[in-house]
């Protein structure tokens, strides 16, 4: 009987061990990284399974912007395949939570994650109606790159006292270079176009992106003017041509300022002897200047079936990723959002880390039209041609912009 007894709580042992094991949880995790920066997320994915082997691991799937949004909501519709976590952009937000598509996440705020650790003015931008929809990861946004030993050779270095710089700044180091007899070869700009662009800048000229319900409203007036602008200094040979590889301009010494995102950052960092700092995008004046910003957002896909203890993982390797997400910045070339990460030293001497300064706040918009992507899908459509094709009359871009999304909503 002994031996029975000994037997049985042998057992016992072994399967309450095996209980035990069986209990890690797992987080289904999808990003929009799918680039360069994608290798740095992992990389911090692998470090936080290997610290919490036995009791969580994130299981991570980077999907493209596009389809990720497409994937998503038939995920929450059908039920199945539906993540725990995601990282998406701010922007689509208001859209993701229109549909249903997503649910809040106090829950994840009063279970490990500090809303303390965060900037309130991101913050504030997830939080739709009283209901907390988003915990910024990072800004993401236009900037501009400044080769700074071309910017010294032709004695401009002046333009970057304020931290801004204006159209006039770039006109004036045009000419500086034209003077040094090297327009043919050296530029001093090039158009990045799209969301960040555009925007900002249409909003500095004094437009109206949405009415007060919400609709889009383009001047295309405004919209021109900023067009004619860009046109100007093309034809006066201080900006690539349309065809032009602005990257390699830059990197090959032959751009002076390079207007590009922060997810450029990580490949710049890389080129040895590239002697180069980040700014704003180009403005009108440093007064009205806007840098249009997004943010990569952690979200949580609606899911009635998720369980608490998964919820409470997936808190665990939020507030884990922002307390580590120094490698974000000097790898990725991003800038997180995280407070202890930002106030280090080693965070503050990065080129990029000027759109986590306070003194940026007033100047940052974050845009969240609820048809964002049909918007951002219309600026890819009519783009930048106009500003080297002088037979384009530039009054028509804006309303040709207005013009798709309206029909798209109309097909809707």
């Amino acid at each position: 009987m002994k031996k029975i007894l000994a037997v049985l709580v042998a057992l016992s042992l072994v399967l309450s061990m095996t209980a035990f094991a069986a209990a890690e949880e797992t987080i289904n995790f999808w990003t929009v990284f799918t680039g360069d920066d994608g290798a740095t997320l992992q990389g911090l994915i692998n470090q936080f399974n290997e610290e919490h082997k036995g009791s969580i691991n994130v299981n991570h799937t980077a999907i493209a912007a596009a389809d990720l949004y497409t994937k998503l909501p038939l995920a929450v519709q059908t039920g199945e395949g539906i993540p725990d976590l995601m990282i998406g952009h701010v922007e689509r937000l208001p859209k993701l939570v229109g549909d249903g598509v997503l649910t809040d996440v106090t829950y994840l705020l009063e279970n490990g994650v500090d809303a303390a650790n965060y900037p309130s003015y991101v913050l504030e931008r997830t939080n739709l109606e009283g209901y907390q929809y988003g915990i910024p990861w990072d800004f993401n946004a236009g900037v501009t790159y400044v080769n700074l030993d071309l910017l010294a050779k032709y004695g401009k270095e002046a333009v970057l006292d304020d931290k801004y710089v204006t159209f006039d700044e770039i006109k004036e180091v045009g000419e500086a270079i034209k003077a040094a007899g090297e327009a043919e070869t050296v530029k001093a700009i090039n158009y990045y176009g799209s969301l960040n662009g555009y925007l900002p800048r249409y909003e500095e000229l004094g437009g109206q992106l949405v009415d007060a319900e919400g609709n889009l409203t383009i001047d295309a007036a405004i919209w021109g003017k900023m067009i004619e602008g860009f046109r100007e200094l093309y034809q006066a040979g201080y900006a690539v041509g349309q065809e032009d590889d602005a990257s390699s301009m830059f990197i090959g010494g032959s751009l002076v300022f390079f207007e590009s995102g922060t997810w450029t950052n990580a490949t710049l960092q890389k080129i040895e002897g590239l002697n180069y700092a980040a700014v704003a995008m180009p403005c009108y004046s440093a007064e009205t200047a806007l840098c249009r910003s997004g943010s990569h957002t952690w979200m949580q896909p609606d899911n009635e079936d998720r369980t608490e203890e998964t919820d409470k993982a997936v808190a665990t390797f939020v507030d884990w990723m922002g307390a580590h997400s120094l490698a974000w910045a000097t790898e990725a070339g991003q800038v997180p959002l995280y407070k202890a990460v930002t106030e280090t030293a080693e965070f503050q001497a990065l080129p990029q880390t000027f759109l986590a300064e306070a003194f940026m706040s007033d100047h940052i918009h974050v845009y969240t039209y609820y048809h964002w992507a049909l918007l951002d899908s219309a600026l890819s459509h009519v783009g930048k041609t106009a500003i080297y094709d002088a037979t384009i009359d530039v009054n028509s871009v804006g309303a040709a912009v207005q013009a798709e999304v309206d029909d798209a909503i109309a097909a809707m």
